[in-house]
């Protein structure tokens, strides 16, 4: 079998589609994952033999805001250091791309936080920011 590759381009919606269903998320169809495919700054994605088989998106206005929207590893490759390869390349990206000063943010699942923070992310509330919220869909 081939080795695994990153790529800094994005999936087909329908590729997206499938690996959201495979770890258990919400489910999209096609036409809301080539919107939300469309609206990202920046994709790398792992692929072995083609197959997509990882993901991360940021998210955000590509210059002061950005938002870590997806990191995704395929179950037949977690705890083999692809997150972090994931997370190295947004990493790279948003050195390039991000101005002094910027904001960039995730909100991990719960009991991922020490994996972001190896790439300098904190917790909050902390001295600058506050708990942090979302909008509840009910």
């Amino acid at each position: 079998m081939d080795s695994v590759l990153l790529t800094e381009a994005p999936p087909t919606p329908a590729e997206y589609v499938a690996l959201r269903a495979l770890m258990g998320w919400a489910t999209i169809d096609e036409a809301a994952a080539k919107r939300t495919l469309a609206c990202s700054t920046y994709t790398a994605c792992l692929r072995q033999e083609g197959r997509l088989l990882g993901l991360a998106r940021v998210v955000g206005d590509g210059v002061l805001y950005f938002y870590i929207s997806d990191v995704i590893v395929h179950p037949s490759l977690q705890g083999g250091g692809y997150g972090s390869t994931l997370m190295a390349a947004v990493m790279a990206y948003l050195r390039r791309a991000a101005d002094p000063g910027a904001t960039i943010a995730i909100l991990p699942f719960r009991g991922r936080e020490a994996f972001y923070a190896r790439f300098g992310f904190v917790t909050c509330p902390n001295e600058i920011f506050g708990a942090g919220m979302y909008l509840d869909p009910r």
